[in-house]
C-alpha cells in the first residue's frame, strides 16, 4: 500500500500526465498553421495569376491573350488540378477571374476550400 501511496506523489507521473493532455491540442496547432501556409501559398498564386492575365489582357486589349500564360503564372497550380481562368471584357476594362479548389493535405476536412480571386484593369 506504501508503495501505490509513494507512485501517485511522484511529481514525474503528473508531468507525463500533463504532456499526454497537451500534445495533441499542440500537434494540432502545429499542423493546422502548416495548413494555413499552404492554403495561403495558394491564394498567392492564384492571385498573381490574375493579376497577370489581367495585365495581359489590358495591354494586348483582349486580342492574343492566352489562358496557358496566365496557368504558368498560377505556378504550381494547374487546370489539372481544377485551376478556372476566365476572361470578360467590355468597352474600358478586362476581367480576370481565377479559381482553383483546395484539397486539404493534413487536416481531415472532407470538402475543397474554394479559393478564388479577380483583376479589373482598364484598357491601354
Amino acid at each position: 500500500m506504501r508503495r501505490v501511496m509513494t507512485a501517485l506523489r511522484d511529481p514525474a507521473g503528473a508531468s507525463a500526465l500533463e504532456f499526454g493532455v497537451i500534445a495533441p491540442i499542440l500537434i494540432l496547432l502545429i499542423i493546422g498553421m502548416i495548413e494555413f501556409g499552404w492554403v495561403f501559398q495558394n491564394q498567392l498564386a492564384i492571385t498573381h495569376a490574375a493579376r497577370e492575365g489581367a495585365r495581359l489582357a489590358s495591354v494586348n486589349d483582349g486580342a492574343n491573350w492566352d489562358a496557358g500564360v496566365v496557368e504558368s503564372r498560377a505556378y504550381p497550380l494547374t487546370t489539372g488540378d481544377g485551376l478556372g481562368i476566365s476572361l470578360s471584357e467590355d468597352a474600358e476594362s478586362v476581367t480576370v477571374s481565377v479559381t482553383y479548389p483546395y484539397d486539404w493535405q493534413l487536416l481531415p476536412i472532407g470538402s475543397p476550400l474554394p479559393l478564388e480571386s479577380t483583376a479589373v484593369m482598364r484598357k491601354e
